[in-house]
Parts: C-alpha cells; structure tokens; sequence
C-alpha cells in the first residue's frame, strides 16, 4: 500500500496511472474518428494514408532524435528487416483489417473485438512456443469469447447478419496479425528500446501505405471536405502519435501488469465515446457482453500472464 497522499511515490504512482487512462482513451477514440471520417465518404486505404502522413513527421523527429544520441544501438540488416516486417504487419495489415473492418462493425463492438488480443497471444504461444495453458487460462479464454458473442447479440442478433460477421472477422483478423506482432517484437524492444522501435515500426508501414494509396487512387486523397482533414489530425495526433508515447511512459511508470489492468478503461471509453459521437445505442446485452470479456481477459491478466510471457 502506498502511504497518504502527499508521498511522492504515491503521486508518481497515481500520475502513471492518469497516462494510462488518457492513452487508453485515445486509442479508444481512434475507431469513432475513423467511422466520422467514413460519413464523409472517405475510403478505407484514403484514410490509412492520411492518418500515417498527418503522424509520420513526429515520429521521423524522434527516431532522428533518438538515432543521434549518445549510445545509440545499431541495427545489422536482419534487425532492421525484422522490425520493418513487423511494423508492416501491425500498422499497415492491422489497421488495413481494421479499417476495413469499421464499415461493418460499430466503433464498441470493433474494440471489444480487438480487445480479444491477449488471448489469441496465449493460443500462439502455446502452438510456437509450447507453452502450456492452465485451466484458469481455458476459463479465461471461454469467457472472453462468450462475451464477444453477447457484443454480436447485441449489435443486431447475429442470425443472418451477414456484414455484421464480415466486419467482425475482419477486426479478428486485425487482433490475430497484432498478436504475431506482440508475440515477436520482444527481443527488438529490449536492444534499441521501445520509443524508438515504434518509431521505426511506423516509418516502416507509411511505404506500402504509400504503395496502396499510389495504385488505388494516384495519391488522390485531398479531394475530401475541410471536416476530414480536422479529423485526419485527430486520427494521427490524438489517436496514434501521442497515446503510443504515453503509453510507454506509463508502463514504465505503473509496471506492465498494471497497466494491463487500465487498458480495461479502452472498451468501456469506446461505448462512451461511440454512444457521444456515432449516436450508437448502448443496450444491457452489449453492457453484459462487455463485462464478460473484460472478466475473461481480466482473469487471463490476474493469473495467467506467466504461463505466455517469453
């Protein structure tokens, strides 16, 4: 227990947890930005374009930054090839899947889907790495998907639902390629550190996002209302480029288990904000569905993250 308040260890402690929360909620807002800018007849690969233009610059300035610092690591031609790969994997293939699918999802259902990804790292670890998962694990993971399953019920009954389900595997999809990611980035957080992976990781996803866009559409994303470009700066400010620095300073701050347990706040912001923003219903079956899901991960959080963890 930390003393009263006026301890400085208290207040580092509480100020770590405050990042925590304002980043979950940014990364939360991300889903309702992208929806926002879909009313305005944007396209999938339009939007993805913007956002990794609008945030590339910040994260080029700190990789800069960072690279010329004293005791620098220097990366041999496989490391930088792994951590490119990867980051294509997250932030290009991810949010494509992603993306693609917040057409038919809503901006609740899509980060309660994604929110899954805990438990599709434990499923992986345990095929990769032949990690044994306990029956507390086996719990966990049936509650989660039990929850998810209440989300679907929820959005429209899930009976013939045909883009309903599409949308969901597609965001499935976007939480199994970001598990791969979780699963090997590891031993490249922990040579050149975490700020500066990411940062190479984005840069790294902003070319065949470029690629896309170039064939797609010949680069013609400036044809849209002055309101998406408001919300592109959103999208890459608020719910990309500053969430994924404070999110690391946070967890150096509150220690990676803690800061499992306020990632808890993202699905429950996502209701919110949908239901402010969208005008997206929020129903007692999609509430109940949520607080499943949140017990199944919470339950894989609290006692099986060292059965998976590398």
């Amino acid at each position: 227990m930390y003393p009263a308040t006026g301890n400085p260890t208290r207040r580092r402690f509480l100020t770590g947890i405050l990042i925590l929360v304002l980043a979950n909620v940014c990364f939360s807002a991300k889903a309702v930005i992208v929806k926002m800018m879909y009313r305005y007849g944007v396209d999938t690969q339009s939007a993805i374009a913007l956002r990794m233009l609008l945030a590339l610059p910040f994260y080029l300035g700190v990789a800069t930054h960072l690279y010329g610092r004293a005791g620098n690591v220097r990366l041999n031609k496989r490391e930088w090839l792994a951590i490119s790969g990867l980051g294509i994997l997250s932030y290009y293939v991810s949010s494509m899947l992603d993306f693609m699918g917040l057409q038919y999802v809503t901006a609740s259902v899509e980060r309660l889907v994604l929110f899954t990804y805990p438990t599709i790292v434990l499923l992986l670890s345990a095929v990769l790495f032949k990690k044994r998962i306990s029956g507390t694990q086996y719990l966990a993971l049936a509650l989660t998907y039990s929850g998810v399953v209440l989300a679907f019920a929820a959005e429209k009954g899930v009976g013939g639902q045909i883009n309903l389900l599409l949308g969901g595997l597609l965001v499935f999809g976007c939480a199994i390629t970001y598990s791969f990611y979780v699963v090997y980035t590891g031993e490249y957080v922990h040579r050149v550190g975490s700020v500066k992976f990411t940062c190479y990781a984005v840069i790294a996803a902003t070319v065949p996002t470029l690629i896309q866009t170039g064939v797609h559409n010949q680069f013609d994303i400036f044809r849209f209302p002055a309101q998406v470009y408001v919300l592109s700066v959103w999208l890459a400010v608020a719910a990309t480029v500053i969430p994924t620095f404070l999110i690391v300073e946070g967890i150096r701050i509150v220690g990676a288990n803690n800061s499992g347990i306020i990632g808890f706040v993202g699905p429950v912001a996502t209701i919110v904000l949908g239901y402010i923003f969208l005008g997206e219903p929020v129903t007692g079956l999609q509430l109940l569905g949520t607080a499943v899901v949140l017990a199944g991960v919470g339950l894989l959080s609290w006692r099986g993250t060292r059965s998976f963890r590398r």
